[in-house]
C-alpha cells in the first residue's frame, strides 16, 4: 500500500523528476517507510513506501524486472501471490525478494495486457515497457485503491491522490460543473469523472494503454449478470463458505502486526470469526462508537469480541469530531460528504496505534442484499403492475408541490422504473431539487447533464440477465461501493498509513454470490440470508438476528452546536454567494430554524458545507499550498 506518481511524454519531451518529487511528498501519508524515483528521458515514475511486504531493500520501488525492460511503481497487494511465485520460477523467472510487486513485472512479462485476469487483489499502478515504450496503468476489480490522471494530448500524468497531482502547473484548475452536479445529487462524484475539469478517475476494473498513438482504455473484468439457479440452498452456503475462509485466509499474509475493525454487524463480525479460526494468534479488534445511544454498536462489537476471544480495543467519538473536518476535507481530495468518514478517521487512527493492515467487513450489502432500500424498492415495485399511463397520472400532483415537499417526492416515485426510483431515493438533492438549490448561472451549465444517466445504464444493463429488483445489487457495487464506501476507506486509513483489506471484495467469491439466487439474498424482509446461515455456526446467534444499522453519525444530534454554527458561518459567507454556485435564497430555506431539524435536511445542509470547504481547501488558495490541510474554517478571499 503505496503512493505513486507518474508522467509519460508520448507525444515528446522530457520528464520533470522533481515535479514528481513534490507530488510524492504530498502524499507522503500514503508511505512513511521510504520514497524512490526513476526517471529515462521522456518517462518518469516516483514512488512513496509503506512496507508491509518483504521490509527490506529489495521491496523498494520503482521498481524493475531482471534486464530493467519494465519498470512498475504499485499500490496495493496481491494476495495469492505467494502461490504464483513457484510457477514463476518454474518459467525461468528470478525472484529477488518476496515482495508481491514483483509479480507484476513477472505477470506482464509472461502474459502482456492479459495478466489483469490472474491479479487477485487490490492494486493500482503505472508500468512502463521500454522495448516498446508503452505505459500501462491498472485500477483494482472495484476501484479499492485510487489512481488519478491527465492527458493533454502530449503527456500523460497520474498520481494515487489529486492533491499530488494537481501540484502540476500545467494542469488547469478548472472546475467541471457537471462533476458538481454530481456530487449534490449523490454525495461523491462519480467515476471516471473528477471535479477537475480534463482530470479523470481511472474507473474500477479498467486498464489504460498509452504509446505514441495516445491513450485508450479497456475493460477487463465485469461482475456477472447470470443466476445460477437450481441447487439445494446448502450447496450455496458451503460453497460460500468456503470461499469466505479462503478470501480471509488469502488476506492475512503480512510481515507487520495485523487485525480487524470490528462493527458489531453481520460482515466484520464473519470476517472476524474465520480470522480467529486460521490466523497464528488472537485477533486484534477495533470498534468506533458515540455517545449518542441510538449510532453506537459497541455493545455488540464487544459481545463479538468476547465470544471469539479477540484482543479488543474501543473508542466512543463525540461532537468535537467536526474539529477533523479541515484535515478530511483535504485528504478525500474531491467533494466527499460521507459523514461517516468522522468515526473511520478515529477508526483508522485507533487501530494503527497497534497494527498496519486491518481487514474489514466493506461490501458485504452491495453483495448479499444488507440494504433496506431493496426491501423497500421490492415493496413499491407492487405499484409497477398498473400501466405506465395511470402511474403518471398518480404522479401529477407532485408538480404543484415545492420540489422538497415529502408527499411530492413520494408521488414524483410512482411514475418511475425501479432503477430510477432507487437512485432519486438515494440522491441528497434529487433533480428537482438541485435545480432550486442551484443558481442560475450554474443551473444552466448543467442543463444537458443527467447525473442519474450512467446508473440507469448500469441498472439496465443487469436487470436484463437478473431482474429489476435483484439488479440493484449490482447498480450500488458499481457506484456508491466505488465511489462512496471505497474512497471514504482508503482515504481514512491511509492518512494514518494503515491499510485496509477487504475480504468480502475478493473477486472469486464476488463472482459466485453474484450468481447466487436472489430469494437466498433477500427472504422476506430479511437482507444477507445466506450470508447469516453461514455465519450460524460462527457468531452468537443475536448476532446472527441483528438488522442493518450501518455506520451512521448523529448529524441531527450534533446540529443543535457546533455544526449549526458552522453551517451558518459557511453558506451564508459573502465568500461563498461569490462563488455563484448556490443560491442565497434557496440555502437560507435550507437552514430554517436552527432548532428545528429533521435527517434528511441536515445530510443535505452536510453536503453543503462540505462543498464550500472543499472549494476553501482547493480552489481558493495557491497550488503550492494543496499539500497540507486549511489552517481553519474560517472563510479566506479566493487567490
Amino acid at each position: 500500500m503505496c503512493g505513486i506518481s507518474g508522467v509519460f511524454h508520448y507525444g515528446g519531451g522530457a520528464a520533470d523528476s522533481v515535479l514528481l518529487e513534490r507530488q510524492a511528498w504530498a502524499m507522503r501519508h500514503r508511505g512513511p517507510d521510504g520514497a524512490g524515483t526513476w526517471v529515462d528521458g521522456d518517462v518518469a515514475f516516483a514512488h512513496r513506501r509503506l512496507a508491509i511486504l518483504d521490509l527490506s531493500p529489495t521491496g523498494s520501488q520503482p521498481m524493475a524486472n531482471e534486464d530493467e525492460s519494465v519498470w512498475v511503481v504499485y499500490s496495493g497487494e496481491l494476495y495469492d501471490w505467494p502461490d504464483l511465485a513457484p510457477g514463476l520460477v518454474a518459467r525461468g523467472h528470478r525472484l529477488r525478494g518476496t515482495s508481491d510487486t514483483e509479480a507484476l513485472l513477472h505477470l506482464y512479462e509472461e502474459y502482456g495486457d492479459e495478466m489483469f485476469s490472474r491479479l487477485r487483489g487490490m492494486f493500482a499502478f503505472g508500468l512502463f515497457d521500454r522495448r516498446r515504450r508503452r505505459l500501462v496503468l491498472g485500477r483494482d476489480r472495484f476501484g479499492v485503491k485510487p489512481l488519478y490522471y491527465h492527458d493533454d494530448g502530449r503527456r500523460l500524468v497520474f498520481a494515487s491522490e489529486l492533491k499530488g497531482l494537481m501540484l502540476d502547473p500545467s494542469i488547469p484548475r478548472e472546475i467541471d460543473e457537471c462533476a458538481v452536479a454530481d456530487y449534490l445529487s449523490y454525495q461523491y462524484v462519480a467515476q471516471p469523472r473528477t471535479i477537475w475539469r480534463g482530470v479523470r478517475k481511472l474507473p474500477a476494473a479498467h486498464r489504460l494503454i498509452c504509446d505514441a498513438n495516445g491513450a485508450r482504455l479497456e475493460r477487463y473484468w465485469q461482475l456477472p449478470t447470470e443466476v445460477d439457479a437450481g441447487h439445494p440452498e446448502d450447496w450455496y452456503r458451503e460453497r460460500l463458505t468456503s470461499l469466505l475462509r479462503e478470501a480471509v485466509r488469502l488476506r492475512l499474509h503480512s510481515d507487520v502486526p495485523l487485525g480487524a475493525f470490528l462493527s458489531g454487524g453481520l460482515d466484520s463480525s464473519v470476517v472476524v470469526a474465520l480470522m480467529q479460526q486460521v490466523a497464528p494468534e488472537r485477533v486484534k479488534t477495533f470498534t468506533i462508537g458515540f455517545e449518542e445511544e441510538d449510532f453506537t454498536e459497541v455493545e455488540h462489537a464487544r459481545q463479538v469480541a468476547r465470544h471469539l476471544g479477540t484482543e479488543h480495543h474501543e473508542l466512543v467519538v463525540k461532537a468535537h469530531a467536526l474539529e477533523l473536518l479541515p484535515t478530511l476535507i483535504w485528504q478525500m481530495d474531491e467533494p466527499h460528504a460521507d459523514a461517516s468518514m468522522i468515526p473511520m478517521y478515529y477508526l483508522a487512527q485507533m487501530a494503527r496505534r497497534h497494527v498496519t493492515v486491518s481487514l474489514s467487513g466493506d461490501g458485504g450489502d452491495e453483495t448479499f442484499g444488507g440494504y433496506s432500500t431493496y426491501a423497500w424498492a421490492r415493496r413499491y415495485a407492487a405499484l409497477d403492475f398498473l400501466p405506465a399511463a395511470l402511474r403518471r397520472g398518480l404522479a401529477r400532483p407532485a408538480g404543484w408541490m415545492h420540489p422538497d415537499h415529502p408527499l411530492g417526492r413520494k408521488l414524483r416515485r410512482v411514475a418511475m422504473d425501479v432503477g430510477a426510483r432507487h437512485l432519486h431515493v438515494e440522491a441528497t438533492f434529487p433533480p428537482l431539487e438541485l435545480a432550486a438549490m442551484l443558481t442560475p448561472e450554474l443551473r444552466a451549465a448543467v442543463a444537458d447533464y443527467d447525473a442519474g444517466a450512467t446508473p440507469r445504464a448500469i441498472h439496465r444493463a443487469a436487470a436484463a440477465g437478473l431482474g429489476e429488483i435483484p439488479a440493484l445489487l449490482p447498480l450500488d457495487a458499481q457506484t456508491y461501493l466505488v465511489d462512496d464506501v471505497m474512497a471514504k476507506v482508503d482515504r481514512t486509513t491511509m492518512i494514518h498509513s494503515l491499510e485496509s483489506r477487504e475480504p468480502l471484495l475478493d473477486h472469486p467469491l464476488q463472482e459466485f454470490a453474484a450468481r447466487i439466487p436472489f430469494h437466498l439474498k433477500l427472504r422476506g424482509n430479511v437482507g444477507k440470508w445466506i450470508l447469516r446461515e453461514c455465519a450460524r455456526p460462527l457468531l452468537p446467534p443475536e448476532i446472527v438476528a441483528r438488522g442493518k444499522q450501518g455506520f451512521g453519525v448523529p448529524l441531527v444530534h450534533w446540529f443543535g452546536g457546533g455544526f449549526s454554527r458552522l453551517a451558518r458561518e459557511v453558506l451564508l459567507d459573502p465568500v461563498t454567494r461569490r462563488r455563484g454556485w448556490l443560491d442565497t435564497a434557496a440555502i437560507e430555506r435550507q437552514l430554517g430554524d436552527s432548532g428545528s431539524r429533521d435527517e434528511r435536511r441536515t445530510r443535505q445542509t452536510w453536503v453543503l458545507v462540505c462543498l464550500e470547504l472543499w472549494a476553501r481547501t482547493y480552489l481558493d488558495r495557491p497550488r503550492e499550498e494543496l499539500g497540507a490541510p486549511l489552517a481553519s474554517l474560517r472563510p479566506s478571499e479566493p487567490s
